[in-house]
């Protein structure tokens, strides 16, 4: 009996395949998205966790302002929790390409390391050729930006970025031949290190071998950490865990740099204190009488040639910034001149002796600048990263992937949704026209144990088959879909896109309960009823009064099409609702996804041309006083405005948690307005500081659940922390500020701001690119990046989620036109008795359209009407879900992505109906008629 019931069953897919292939459709559509979604962050972050695994990238940075010695690689190596250590060398260079000058980094790779050394990080990626291996040759990175001469076999010749420096004076050669096209893990997409030479900017990265370059200190040092290997790179664990493990590795290489630097400092002090001495004795000399000179000539000459000796060893080992002038040189100048003295004989020269004295005072003068400037010189200064803070790339792929798994949290539920709805009134459909079937079965002797699992077999089948291949097919499809938006942005090799039976898992277990459970339910309440009443159709709905009816001008005025219309309409209300309630889901899901689009890309237009309002950022040296930096910016005819301020990193905590943020601090705050606009979050009024508290950025406001009036407590890079009462919030959509008048850091942090940027606004018509190399040749600044430099980073970023936003939408599209035509469907098949009676009664091919599609259209345009509302409460919660805590996206729903999400629902609704007049045309009226008795 069990095998005439399977047997059957599979009858009943291969006799209305069309039935059953609607219920796997909207299973597999909604499987296969909400699985093909969810499994694109996990994708993505394993493709990049293994490539950085093979290609062992560095887990610690470490870079000093006096550079990188192999006795610093030494200390850190010994350091605990340290597997590994190696030093780099780099030199930024000019390269001419169109009568442009393009800035690129040399980088030296150490060839001599096996692959089994512990000490090997960072492994160059070779894509074509090979790598260097002989004087003259390079290797090359190719993106966007790269010159069209990057290509295996070109020449290319480099200069000193300083004119009165030769290249050759740091690397063997000048000019190296391309034998390899390679990738970096250091620099996984098109974000390359700052540099404070020509436009500011650097265009690519050329890997030189290391016996290319002649100086004798490292430019920086990568370190990688014991234990790190089983935790995932982008994750708060591995994060924090470095930060714990490669602690007493950042302590051994401080000390072994301030070990290094007092020594050098001490050298420096004891030379100039040698030199000064020369120079009293050369004073002495002068004076003397010629046969006395010529005893002491010969013993001076030799000491002031070993010390210039001694000089020029250590100037060789970048000992410049502490011996920047050289008195010993100048003090050597002044002893040639009296060994001239003395072989000319001419002591009565008065001529000669007085040019001598100038000479000799000179020096004095040479010993007493490089005192003064040995004595500025303060303590070196280090930079400490881990990965996230080393890499602009990694972190930004992190954020992008975290962003994928928000929209992932929301965007498919709701999807899934709408697909089991759908879902559920197809199986309780189907199991109604089979009312027959199940008296039949009945009347033959079957158990409701067996009919139900008959039907449950169907419903089961449908289910498994839908979910196991719409999760396969969407998470080998949607991944790779969604990662070629970010393929524009990040060199990550082929995305690795492995099936995931959790996800798989999930979307069977739901989707056997939903479609089985629907069916169990529906098949319990016809296997309640005799068999002899299930073998004969179900009586008519009694005929009743609508409420229109009772509105005599309405209902008078309704031509008869229209009176049947929505007599059907309101008499069938579960058909009705059902179609509604599909159609305004998909208009919702659609409406979302346009908006979400709209939300992200508004960013970039309020945050820089709303609130930002200045031209561009200079980053100054530290080490000059606020009246050298004002003099050099007030001597600019380029600048409309400008203002010193402090921009700093601290953290902002309260009981809700902690987040990095950035303190600003005008130097004069009247002037902020003129750069920044603070406007209040929730009515856009301006927002004024004063000496009451501070303003802090919305989104840090809302992670920190902070209102105006709370206090906020504020943690500097030295760990002093303070509480400040919050004034104001303001709008803002990128990165966390607290804004502060100088008089509020001065009474809580107890000391002035020292400012360390200036924000600068330029004349219209001003030369933009020629101002910033004018300032980057300055020594009093370090570098100045414009707003538009930020705002493409920010931009190329956000871009990166137009793959994941098409993906959305095509994928309510189709579902939209799935369920609209199951549902159509289900009504035609439904009505086959009147359909046919009204073709009797003759009605044309068009008016049975009218008849029957016109409350398709009906239903369709009340959806669409509670669509918008419904799109407008999920798109707020899909942008708030989708945000990162770095980034706020425009929380507003515009009218365009309502009117889109309308027009396209209504377009799938007329292709639909276009579909099903076909379908009308094939209705049998005598078949159709036939009585079931």
């Amino acid at each position: 009996m069990k095998n005439a019931l399977i047997k059957d069953t599979l009858r009943e897919i291969k006799r209305a395949p069309g039935r059953f292939l609607s219920v796997f459709l909207i299973v597999a559509l909604g499987c296969g998205f909400f699985s093909g979604i969810k499994a694109t962050m996990p994708d993505m972050v394993g493709t990049a966790a293994n490539y950085f695994e093979e290609l062992r990238l560095m887990d610690m940075r470490f870079i000093s302002t006096i550079g990188v010695r192999s006795s610093d690689v030494e200390a850190v190596k010994e350091a605990d929790n340290v597997r590994g250590a190696h030093a780099a060398y780099s030199k930024d260079v000019f390269y001419l390409h169109d009568d442009q000058t393009l800035v690129l980094k040399c980088i030296s790779f150490n060839s001599s390391l096996d692959d089994d050394s512990p000490n090997l990080m960072n492994k160059i990626n070779v894509i074509e050729g090979r790598m260097p291996s002989a004087p003259g040759e390079c290797a090359v990175e190719v993106k966007i930006s790269s010159p069209d001469t990057f290509r295996l076999g070109e020449m290319l010749t480099f200069t000193d970025p300083d004119d009165t420096k030769r290249l050759t004076d740091t690397l063997e050669n000048d000019t190296f031949k391309i034998v390899g096209i390679v990738t970096s893990p250091l620099y996984i997409g098109y974000e390359r290190d700052p540099t404070d030479v020509g436009s500011g900017t650097i265009v690519s990265n050329v890997f030189l071998r290391e016996e290319e370059f002649i100086t004798n200190y490292y430019t920086e040092m990568f370190v990688d950490l014991e234990g790190l290997d089983e935790k995932d790179p982008f994750s708060e664990d591995y994060r924090k865990s470095v930060e714990v493990q490669g602690a007493a590795a950042e302590k051994a290489f401080r000390e072994s740099v301030m070990q290094r630097y007092e020594k050098l400092k001490g050298d420096a002090d004891e030379k100039i204190a040698a030199a000064e001495a020369t120079a009293e004795t050369l004073e002495k000399i002068i004076d003397m009488p010629q046969d006395e000179l010529k005893s002491t000539y010969i013993e001076y000459r030799r000491k002031a040639e070993a010390a210039k000796q001694v000089y020029e060893d250590e100037q060789a080992k970048g000992r410049n910034a502490l011996l920047e002038r050289s008195a010993m040189l100048k003090t050597e100048k002044a002893l040639k001149a009296v060994g001239e003295l003395i072989l000319d004989g001419d002591d009565e020269n008065g001529k000669a002796h007085t040019e001598y004295r100038a000479q000799l005072e000179q020096a004095y003068k040479d010993i007493n600048d490089a005192r003064e400037q040995t004595g500025s010189v303060g303590e070196p200064e280090f930079y400490c990263y881990d990965r996230f803070k080393a890499s602009k790339d990694y972190s930004s792929f992190e954020g992008d992937s975290r962003k994928i798994d928000s929209i992932s949290r929301v965007f498919p539920v709701f999807f899934v949704l709408v697909a089991a709805l759908v879902c559920l009134t197809t199986m309780s459909r189907i199991v109604e026209e089979q009312r027959s079937t199940i008296g039949v079965y009945k009347a033959l002797g079957y158990t409701e144990g067996e009919i139900l699992s008959r039907y449950m077999l169907y419903s089961a089948a449908a289910a498994v088959s839908g979910s196991v291949i719409g999760s396969a097919a969407g998470m080998k499809i949607f991944p790779h879909m969604i990662y070629s938006g970010y393929k524009m942005l990040y060199n990550i090799p082929k995305l690795s896109a492995p099936i995931h039976p959790m996800y798989m898992l999930m979307c069977c277990i739901v989707s056997v309960i939903c479609v089985c459970g629907v069916t169990v339910f529906s098949c319990r309440r016809e296997l309640a009823e005799h068999p002899g009443s299930l073998m004969r159709p179900r009586s008519p709905v009694a005929g009743r009064r609508v409420f229109l009816e009772r509105i005599g001008p309405v209902w008078n005025r309704l031509s008869f099409m229209g009176k049947v219309t929505t007599r059907n309409m309101l008499r069938s209300k579960r058909r009705a609702f059902m179609t509604l309630a599909g159609v305004a889901g998909c208009t919702a899901l659609i409406i979302t996804g346009f908006g979400l689009k709209n939300s992200i890309g508004s960013v970039i237009d309020k945050q820089f041309g709303q609130i930002y309002l200045y031209d561009g950022m200079a980053v100054l040296n530290r080490r000059c006083g606020y009246d050298d930096i004002e003099a050099a910016l007030s001597g600019r005819e380029e600048i409309e405005v400008y203002s010193q301020a402090v921009l700093n990193e601290i953290t902002a905590h309260t009981d809700k948690g902690q987040y990095t943020a950035d303190i600003c601090v005008f130097d004069r705050p009247e002037k902020l307005e003129s750069f920044i606009v603070l406007s209040d979050a929730e009515n856009g009024s301006r927002l004024t500081l004063d000496e009451s508290g501070i303003i802090i950025t919305e989104k840090l406001a809302k992670l920190l659940a902070l209102h105006e009036g709370d206090d906020l407590e504020l943690t500097d890079s030295e760990g002093k922390t303070v509480s400040v009462k919050v004034t104001g919030i303001s709008e803002n959509y990128a990165l966390h500020y607290v804004f502060m008048l100088p008089g509020t850091y001065e009474e809580k942090f107890g000391e002035k701001a020292q400012n360390n940027v200036a924000f600068i606004d330029l004349k219209k018509g001003s030369e933009r690119e020629a101002f910033r190399q004018g300032l980057i040749k300055d020594e009093r600044f370090y570098g100045l990046s414009y707003q538009e430099d930020q705002s493409s980073g920010v931009k190329n970023n956000l871009d990166s989620m137009d793959a994941v936003i098409a993906v959305l939408i095509v994928s309510a599209g189709l579902l939209a036109v799935v369920v609209l035509y199951d549902l159509a469907s289900i009504n035609i098949t439904e009505r086959k008795r009147e359909i046919a009676t009204v073709k009797v009664l003759g009605f044309f091919d068009r008016e049975t359209d009218d008849y029957i599609l016109r409350e398709n259209m009906l239903s369709a345009c009340a959806g669409l009407l509670l669509g918008l509302p419904l799109g407008r409460v999920l798109h707020y919660f899909v942008t708030v879900t989708a945000e990162v805590d770095m980034m706020m996206f425009d929380r507003t729903l515009d009218g365009m992505s309502c009117l889109l999400g309308v027009l396209m629902t209504a377009g799938f609704t007329l292709a639909v109906n276009i579909v099903l007049h076909f379908t009308l045309k094939k209705v049998d009226m005598i078949g159709s008629l036939k009585s079931v008795e």
